[in-house]
């Protein structure tokens, strides 16, 4: 089974056969008569001073002249000019068409070969009848032969520009233009023919890849993230046997059609192999970047016998080797059932929100060392089959399809109540939510939360917007603008999880911050070790060298809490003092503190 690789631009058909030519001499109305008035002409005269016509003319004289394509522009030229040498034989205008096509490949104008043509008629024109007032009928004839000649061959070269610009439409449709392999539209044409010849032959192998950088990889630059992809692309293609297929099917994914196999275990052969030649290649050319490669696998006709069948099953097996932490995995029934249930929970978490089944739970952070309430933050939860689920997989479902700019602006909109209802008895801390990145790239945002603020009667300077380093990598003017105005309007910033991302001493120095928080992932190790205790106390020194106050998360025991409030750590947050509770259980756990603020509950 060997189908022909596939043919992203299609080049143009430049050889002219016997019956195409005379159809075309018939279309313009060039008979024995015209072709003899042609070549009388081409005898008398010479066709080296149409030639220095023309490259005067477009001022083309000369090696160096013009622009960058000059040199093919000249060379048309030269070959136009010697058209009335033409002995009506295909192979001319075959040269000529293919000398035009070399010229909109390099970038001329498609009315450039009609305007060469007018300038040729002139030259003609100027040599047949020089400044003489009086000309013979058979000059006549010899120039009306050569003005039939001309449409012809412009209607020749026309077609030219109009197949070759279908073809770039075609390119641009079936293929990627940087990467040079089929997209996702030219993939599915090409499963679909591969499958129809699945079985005959062993196995169809299918792969489905992806690159996760969350986003480290948006401080790239376009031309550097396109050399990234491209070399990605390479380096996989050098694995890929004769008559694999490698695809793009988005920004940053690929998948590989694999014909021929003997054994399924081929399949994943071939998909660990590509993961770590991948991570070699990002080790190569962005050391610094942060990611991992994950691959899934299916094969024909035990997986799927349609195209979008066995993609999806590839793809249900990504999945599962990204939420497994693996490489590679591929399809199963128990992957098959993985998937059913993902999907069940995605339209679970998308109702959940529509309906306002989610709660916004708050922690209690506490000022060190008096452990005086000062603040909470808003957690998301939500109460599905009798327990909460898990807030990072809620959170990446909203993310997948969509939905995180509307759970960000109900978020507020509930902080802002609960805030009120803070104010109601007294209790008049500050309460931190979380954004992620394109909330920062959403124009309408701090005008949203200033109205929000104003509906509920509380003052922005109440609200603390919490931004993790990983969500700040975008250097989108936007996001700037936004946290200048959230700032500028009195909202706190504080960047979360701080040492966890990719460049936090830059966005200290750079941003408006008002707060940093320690990741719980430090500060749970700050009593294990002198090195993880170093570590910490360093975070919080440069911090205040910044000015900046620091928050813990994650105090679980009062040993933990000693070494923090010694480091000089500014606040707490974690078990330790309380868990995240609805509002009316915060407000009634202040109530009892009230008393005894200094012991923990």
């Amino acid at each position: 089974m060997n189908l022909p690789a596939p043919q992203l631009v299609r080049p143009f058909q430049s050889e002219l056969d016997e019956d195409a030519l005379a159809r075309l001499l018939v279309r313009y109305g060039i008979g024995q008569a015209e072709q003899a008035a042609v070549r009388a002409f081409g005898r008398i005269i010479p066709a080296d001073a149409l030639v220095d016509a023309l490259l005067e003319r477009f001022e083309l004289s000369g090696d160096g002249a013009g622009s960058a394509i000059a040199p093919t522009l000249r060379a048309f030229c030269v070959e136009l000019a010697r058209v009335t040498a033409w002995d009506f034989s295909p192979a001319w205008p075959s040269r000529l068409v293919a000398l035009w096509s070399d010229c909109y490949l390099a970038g001329a104008v498609s009315e450039f070969p009609f305007v060469a043509i007018e300038a040729l008629m002139s030259a003609c024109q100027e040599q047949l009848f020089s400044d003489r007032a009086m000309v013979h009928r058979l000059e006549l004839d010899i120039l009306a032969a050569l003005v039939r000649l001309g449409w012809c061959l412009g209607g020749l070269l026309s077609e030219a520009s109009v197949v070759q610009e279908q073809a770039f439409r075609m390119h641009a449709e079936d293929g990627d233009t940087v990467l040079g392999i089929p997209n996702r539209r030219r993939f599915l044409t090409l499963l679909t023919d591969f499958l129809g010849l699945a079985g005959q032959r062993g196995f169809l192998g299918l792969l489905v890849l992806r690159m996760e950088w969350g986003r480290s990889v948006d401080v790239l630059a376009l031309d550097e993230r396109d050399h990234l992809r491209l070399a990605l692309s390479d380096a996989m293609r050098a694995q890929l046997r004769p008559g694999d297929v490698l695809c793009t099917l988005g920004e940053d994914e690929w998948a590989v059609i694999l014909p021929d196999l003997m054994h399924p275990a081929q399949v994943a052969l071939a998909g660990s192999k590509l993961v770590d030649v991948c991570e070699v290649t990002r080790g190569n050319n962005f050391p610094s970047l942060r990611g991992r490669f994950c691959a899934g696998g299916a094969w024909a006709p035990e997986h799927a016998r349609d195209p979008l069948g066995l993609e999806q099953a590839a793809r249900s097996a990504m999945v599962a080797a990204k939420s497994e932490g693996r490489a590679f995995a591929l399809f199963s029934d128990d992957v098959a059932a993985r998937a059913m249930g993902d999907a069940g929970f995605e339209s679970e978490v998308a109702r959940a929100l529509e309906s306002r089944q989610f709660q916004l739970f708050l922690q209690p952070q506490v000022e060190l060392p008096s452990r005086r309430l000062v603040g909470a933050e808003a957690l998301l939860r939500w109460q599905r089959d009798g327990a909460y689920a898990s807030p990072p997989d809620i959170l990446a479902v909203l993310e997948r399809i969509g939905l995180m700019a509307e759970l960000s602006r109900w978020v507020v909109q509930q902080a802002a109540q609960h805030l009120a209802a803070l104010d109601a008895v007294g209790c008049d801390v500050g309460v931190s939510v979380n954004l992620v990145a394109d909330d920062l790239k959403d124009p309408e945002l701090p005008l949203f939360i200033r109205q929000t603020c104003d509906t509920w009667r509380i003052p922005v300077s109440r609200m603390c917007f919490e931004l993790t380093e990983s969500g700040l990598v975008s250097r989108d003017g936007m996001s700037v603008s936004n946290l200048q105005a959230l700032r500028e309007g009195g909202g706190r910033l504080a960047l979360d999880d701080f040492g966890t991302g990719y460049s936090s001493m830059d966005y200290l120095r750079r941003l408006p911050l008002d707060e940093l928080k320690l990741d719980k992932s430090f500060v749970e190790r700050i009593t294990l070790g002198d090195s993880d205790r170093a570590i910490v106390a360093l975070m919080v020194r440069i911090a205040h060298t910044f000015g900046l106050e620091v928050v813990a998360e994650g105090v679980e025991d009062a040993a933990t809490e000693a070494v923090l409030r010694d480091m000089g750590c500014n606040r707490a947050q974690g078990y330790f003092y309380a868990p995240p509770m609805p509002v009316d259980q915060f407000i009634a756990w202040w109530e009892a503190r009230l008393n005894t603020p200094h012991e923990p509950t």
